[in-house]
């Protein structure tokens, strides 16, 4: 199996259990590979049978900066699955990234990975 890793996608979403969070926003930065046969891609040099980077990532932005979530974990899930849904992959995992956190521990930031993959 074959993989495609998109690394740190920087979007603006309001995520958090927070209201005031929600309202004021905030980076995450995500990731994500996706596991897939690219053998016909590379045999006939084809974007067709590959996932379109800037497709894949206009998704993640659309998901993470238009769509809210109390849970970085919903976040993820979600992405995941609009992933499997709109490209012909048969893994993905998702992590999300948020600094900052509204906490009283001092973190540099909390990752959350959710791996997904197609049903038989």
């Amino acid at each position: 199996m074959d993989k495609i890793t998109i690394e740190g996608v920087d979007v603006l979403g309001h995520h958090g259990v927070d209201e005031a969070e929600r309202k004021v926003g905030h980076r995450v930065i995500i990731d994500v590979d996706m596991w897939l046969d690219l053998s016909g891609a590379v045999a006939e040099d084809d974007i067709h049978k590959t996932v379109n980077y800037e497709e894949a990532c206009r998704l993640i932005e659309q998901v993470a900066g238009q769509e809210e979530f109390l849970l970085l974990e919903s976040l993820a899930s979600e992405i995941g699955e609009r992933l499997l849904e709109k490209f012909d992959v048969e893994e993905v995992s998702v992590r999300v990234r948020k600094a900052s956190l509204p906490i009283a521990t001092r973190v540099t930031a909390v990752t959350v990975e959710i791996k997904k993959s197609r049903e038989a």
